[in-house]
């Protein structure tokens, strides 16, 4: 049976921000793959986290580096214009698989319905790239998105 954990952060020259995540400044690749070997994980999904500004290119090397073991959810800042066009040639990355947003910031839980990232929803159905979506209280409005966006 192959074995994958579906949700990992790696990072470098960060502490998480978030106090449940390891405290320590760099969690990479190596230190993952050591730790699958060790739990006879095979396999797993990158998640990069937000507190790492460098996090989405040291999921893409890792991906490129281990294709058999590591792939992403890959993630950009959502509120900002120049990431309209990250989501077209986001398949060309090395193992990303989709995208991966988290709102649990309070002037994010507003996004979904302000229309600060109603694009992004078109735009990933014509990439044919996957989103999840953590939004704790929004599930509602989260499921009105994918019913009007299905694919």
């Amino acid at each position: 049976m192959l074995i994958v954990d579906a949700q990992i952060h790696i990072w470098k020259n960060n502490k998480p921000s978030n106090p449940n995540h390891r405290q320590i400044p760099d969690f990479t690749a190596e230190d993952v793959l050591k730790e699958m070997d060790a739990g006879g994980v095979d396999a797993a999904v990158i998640h990069p986290p937000g507190w790492d500004p460098n996090s989405n290119a040291l999921a893409v090397e890792a991906a490129k580096q281990h294709p058999s073991r590591l792939s992403i959810l890959a993630n950009f800042p959502l509120d900002k214009s120049e990431s309209r066009g990250l989501v077209d040639s986001l398949k060309s990355k090395p193992g990303t698989l989709g995208l991966r947003f988290a709102l649990l910031q309070p002037h994010q839980q507003t996004w979904l319905t302000d229309g600060t990232i109603d694009w992004l929803w078109p735009a990933a159905e014509r990439a044919g790239v996957p989103i999840a979506l953590l939004g704790p209280g929004l599930l509602k409005v989260i499921g009105g998105i994918a019913e009007r966006h299905p694919r």
